[in-house]
């Protein structure tokens, strides 16, 4: 009978013992895998925010601070004069240009290849809010450039119609939509101006689910705005360009204007993240340490019961390498078990804990996890195993006899 064949009748004859042995392993392997999958999800989902957001600005008047619909210029009387746009562009794209230069001409971190030639122009997406009642209901009425605003905003979708194209037609948010009950084609009231609903937008969970959507000219001439914008949104046509540099040279340079980018706190929200989950994987690690150490406990204690079948073996010829390979093959069955079920067991818990510690995060089956859980759990078994293994097969099998 081969080796592998006498460990495969050993881990058969002894199930609750191998069950035993491997639960240590399989509570350690499952901890890390929820760990990675639970992290994994939520630097994807910080990931996306940065991409979506990180690289933008708002640029606000001047005048207004406080967060609520005034310092979106709403009943405030404070705005930005359109025809200030092309001004405060040309600086953005020189404080743009000069960052990336001072960088060497090249993103290092991702973004657009190849350096400040190939850089390209800023879309700049201003807007014009208005607060009026429609439908017996208070609600904002936004006045947007559609082509520019798409840009921006990649994510829109509807959900049903069609996107803003023309002047005489507005589209609604689908908070606004469900609670009027506005339908596609219906005409809406806005200001004295009936307006075509021409397409509902798909729930993004942001203010836009509750705003109507009109052409900024049209929206400006409804409220006697002409020339006005509540605020300019700017997103860089690239990631990880130096809109921080932007924004510094905006608020010296443009009078009447206060740039602001949320990259920094996106940022340092995927920092500390990504800290706290190294800090919780350490611990992780350290429990699988000690899994090894009990493991280590229970081989030892198993050997000792199983020393007249060493002392057999020895009579029967068998050398000290094949002692060695006999506890081996056992410690590397036990860490296959001890994997396949903590990668199981950790993408359960994964499922069931991770939405409520990372809000919206989306737990995905990454299969290439389960070879490497497979790999930590065999790895760990085995040199649990091995110095207990080279120690019983330095004994004689005189001394294993007499052991009884």
């Amino acid at each position: 009978m081969r080796i592998h064949q006498v460990a495969l009748r050993e881990i058969a004859r002894r199930r609750i013992r191998t069950l035993y042995t491997a639960s240590s392993i399989t509570l350690s392997v499952a901890l890390l895998m929820a760990t990675l999958l639970v992290g994994s999800a939520g630097q994807k989902d910080l990931t996306l925010i940065i991409a979506r957001y990180g690289h933008s600005l708002t640029i606000f008047p001047a005048t207004t601070y406080d967060i609520s619909l005034q310092s979106f210029g709403i009943g405030s009387g404070h705005y930005i004069p359109q025809d200030a746009i092309p001004g405060i562009q040309e600086v953005y794209e020189a404080a743009i240009r000069a960052g990336w230069e001072k960088r060497g001409g090249y993103v290092l971190d991702g973004g657009l290849p190849g350096g400040v030639d190939n850089l390209q122009p800023a879309v700049f997406t201003p807007r014009l809010y208005e607060e009026t009642t429609v439908n017996g209901r208070q609600v904002v009425v936004t006045g947007v450039i559609a082509q520019e605003e798409y840009k921006a905003r990649f994510w829109w979708e509807v959900d049903d119609g069609r996107l803003l194209d023309t002047r005489d037609e507005v589209m609604v948010g689908k908070v606004f939509a469900q609670a009027t009950s506005t339908r596609v084609g219906d005409v809406l009231e806005i200001n004295g101006r009936a307006l075509k609903v021409c397409g509902i937008l798909r729930e993004t969970d942001s203010p836009d689910d509750y705003m109507i959507f009109g052409d900024l000219g049209t929206v400006q001439a409804a409220f006697g705005k002409p020339n006005r914008v509540s605020l300019i949104n700017v997103r860089a046509m690239c990631n990880y360009c130096p809109v921080g540099d932007a924004e510094l040279a905006i608020n010296q340079k443009v009078v009447g204007v206060r740039a602001t980018s949320q990259r920094e706190i996106a940022e340092a929200q995927h920092r500390i993240f990504r800290n706290v989950t190294g800090v919780i994987l350490g611990l992780v690690v350290l429990s699988l340490l000690i899994a090894c150490m009990a493991v280590f406990n229970m081989v030892m204690g198993t050997i000792h019961n199983r020393i007249r079948e060493v002392g057999l073996l020895k009579v029967l010829g068998a050398s000290r390498w094949q002692l060695v390979r006999l506890f081996m093959y056992e410690a590397l069955l036990v860490g296959v078990i001890g994997g396949v079920a903590g990668y199981a067991i950790g993408y359960a818990i994964a499922r069931f804990v991770g939405p409520w510690l990372v809000s919206g995060a989306v737990i995905e089956t990454l299969w290439w996890y389960l070879p490497f859980a497979v790999v930590a759990a065999t790895l760990a078994s085995a040199l649990a195993t091995l110095y207990p293994a080279i120690h019983v097969s330095r004994m004689r099998a005189a001394d294993a006899f007499r052991a009884l």
